[in-house]
């Protein structure tokens, strides 16, 4: 039996990822479950960027997945790849292991008023893109489905939440 987990790393609005578990889980015809385990970040936090280093996160919750599940970490922490001065989230395309920041994706950090409903649509986002990639999707050329590469937030705004004809198509091949 497959299993989506989602783990809060550092990461407070747990009542909206328990919104989202259907969601995601109707998404991906998987059971999604929310899951807490200690886990320590201190570890990945580079003093030169004040960041945390993506790579080495994923890579760790790699060895918690398990055979035929996914794990998604989620943190409210700022996270870099080596190659990229930010990241919403990074996933091994076909692996086991994701990871999403709602970081970036707050209003105040652009100097807007906070919206929780647009920063809750825009984590979900992340989420099942990232999702995605762990279960082999690549970016789409789509207008508006979820697995559309963003760099700016402004282009989160400018997708949905679910994937287009194709992608579906595929998903459902990936997950069958």
């Amino acid at each position: 039996m497959s299993l989506i987990k989602i783990i809060p790393l550092q990461f407070s609005a747990v009542e909206e990822l328990e919104i989202m578990l259907s969601i995601i889980s109707n998404r991906f015809k998987i059971e999604t479950r929310l899951s807490t385990r200690p886990f320590d970040m201190t570890p990945y936090f580079n003093p030169v960027r004040s960041q945390y280093n993506a790579n080495e996160i994923i890579q760790q919750l790699v060895t918690s997945a398990g055979d035929d599940n996914k794990i998604v970490g989620i943190t409210e922490l700022d996270l870099f790849i080596p190659v990229l001065k930010y990241i919403f989230g990074q996933a091994y395309l076909g692996g086991s292991a994701a990871l999403v920041s709602g970081h970036r994706l707050h209003n105040s950090r652009y100097g807007l008023a906070e919206d929780p409903k647009l920063y809750s649509d825009r984590l979900l986002k992340c989420l099942i893109h990232e999702l995605g990639h762990a279960f082999g999707l690549k970016h789409c050329l789509k207008p508006g489905c979820v697995m559309v590469s963003t760099t700016y937030v402004e282009e989160m705004d400018q997708k949905s939440d679910i994937f287009c004809h194709t992608c579906q198509e595929e998903l459902a091949e990936l997950t069958a």
